[in-house]
């Protein structure tokens, strides 16, 4: 049996998307137990001193390509938010109530379909 275990995440976050697909049906497959833990990613960065990937051109395009890749791995749909980059302290703190309420799974699936 698989331990469970903690996902540290942000709905800015592309690679969030295609995790938590990925994690979802691990989940569903095997009973395991994964605690979603929100947080916010660009503050995280900016505490850090690191710049997000999409504010280096280089970069930017590489993690379009990677993610891409991911998707096509895991046999994920994707594509990029047309408003991308997004700001999700709302969405985030809408996790935070969803779970006193044992919606966050749900809340979650819904933010990301």
């Amino acid at each position: 049996m698989i331990k469970p275990f903690e996902f540290y995440f942000d709905f800015a976050s592309p690679y969030t998307f295609i995790a938590h697909k990925e994690i979802r049906r691990i989940e569903n497959e095997n009973s395991i137990k994964i605690n979603y833990m929100p947080i916010l990613l660009g503050a995280l960065l900016k505490s850090a001193g690191i710049k997000p990937n999409m504010d280096i051109p280089i970069k930017g395009k590489y993690m379009i390509k990677d993610c891409k890749l991911w998707a096509e791995k895991y046999n994920i749909e994707f594509k990029f938010n047309s408003y991308f980059p997004i700001i999700t302290l709302n969405l985030m703190r809408c996790v935070l109530v969803a779970e006193k309420k044992s919606l966050a799974k749900n809340f979650i699936d819904k933010v990301f379909d």
